[in-house]
């Protein structure tokens, strides 16, 4: 039962580092356009809200798996 655990919980934790690199790209994608438009520009600042937003959520992504690694390793 443990081993069958163990495996589920590997899953889930490279499905979430999988969805945490795509928002790291995401975010990457967004600062470019935001480095590319008008300073203080409405789309610049779009941009950086929206990279600021996917940065977040790769953070929580990224402490998430941190937490289930620790909890599987003790």
């Amino acid at each position: 039962m443990t081993a069958v655990l163990l495996d589920e919980t590997a899953t889930v934790v490279r499905e979430l580092a999988v969805a945490a690199d795509s928002f790291a790209a995401r975010a990457e994608e967004q600062e470019a356009c935001r480095d590319r438009a008008r300073p203080g520009t409405a789309v610049q600042h779009r941009h950086a809200h929206s990279a600021t937003l996917w940065r977040t959520a790769e953070r929580c992504l990224r402490v998430r798996i941190a937490e289930l690694e620790c909890s599987t390793s003790g």
